[in-house]
Parts: structure tokens; sequence; C-alpha cells
């Protein structure tokens, strides 16, 4: 078996985020981001530029349609942030199922389940907050993919039958 020396995140970090900067808002896919990197030197990496690197460059750090990107693109960023809070919101659905849910009666009175309860209700509130504002993953999956098209029928100056029908 063959051992790789171990690399400082720092250095993990400035290397991913040279390479990432370099692409531009299209970004690159996890293989071209991660260069000679092993996976465990990746993940620090990004790790170290999430920590440190985006509050100095005062830039995001996204993973956006499979392609990681330094950028300040609004759409961008609201859509990494929504995926990621989404995933949060399940796992803490998760821990709330398999081990608050179903404590006996006498276990919801101690203060310290008490605590976590309302952290559970705190976050599932915030959650539902975001998705009628429209920050659900999934609305902003849709806001960055929708186009406006234009009408055929308008862009030839035809009326269509349903134009008086709108105004």
């Amino acid at each position: 078996m063959t051992t790789t020396r171990r690399q400082a995140a720092h250095d993990s970090g400035e290397d991913i985020w040279n390479r990432v900067v370099g692409a531009g808002d299209g970004g690159l896919l996890r293989e071209e981001a991660m260069g000679r990197n092993t996976p465990a030197q990746f993940e620090r990496g990004k790790a170290w530029i999430r920590d440190y690197q985006c509050g100095n460059e005062k830039t995001g750090f996204v993973l956006v349609h499979s392609h990681y990107a330094a950028t300040n693109n609004v759409d961008m960023n609201k859509l990494y942030a929504s995926a990621r809070l989404h995933s949060l919101y399940k796992s803490v659905v998760r821990v709330y199922k398999c081990a608050l849910a179903n404590l006996p009666p006498e276990a919801q009175s101690d203060l310290s389940i008490m605590v976590l309860l309302k952290t559970c209700d705190d976050i599932f509130r915030a959650m539902k907050f975001l998705d009628e504002a429209g920050f659900s993953a999934d609305a902003a999956a849709k806001a960055i993919q929708e186009k406006p098209k234009a009408s055929t029928s308008s862009a030839r100056g035809r009326k269509t039958s349903g134009a008086t029908k709108r105004r």
C-alpha cells in the first residue's frame, strides 16, 4: 500500500483555490478542482478555504451543478446556501426522529431534552420560513435555471388568441 505524505490544509487549500479561481464562474468539476491532491487532502483543503480563504478574499466558494466555483454571483451563492441548509435540515429531522421524538413522556420534562426539542423546533420553523420566502433548494435551483423566453408569435408581430384575455 502506498502512502502519501500529509500535506497541510493551507497548502491543499491554496492549490485548490488558485485552480478554481482561474476557472471563473464556470467552475471546475471535482476531479479538475482536486488536481494532484488526494481525496482527503481535497476535503481538508476545502475546509480551509471555507474557514479562512473566503473571509480573507471576501469571495464565496460554492458547489453548484457539480462545479466548484469561487464567486460572489448571488444566484450561485443562494443556490449553494439553500442546498446546504436543506441538507442540514434533513439531518436535524433525522436526529429528531431517531433520538428525540420517541422518548417517554417523563424524559420530555428533562431540561436538556427540552432545550434540544426547542432547538429542533426553531430549525424547523426557520426552514419553513425560508421555503415560504422562496429560498428552498428547489426554488433556488429553478431560479438559476429559468431563462425568460420570448414568445415566437410576439416576435413575429402576430396577436395570439389569448392576448386580450391576459390584460
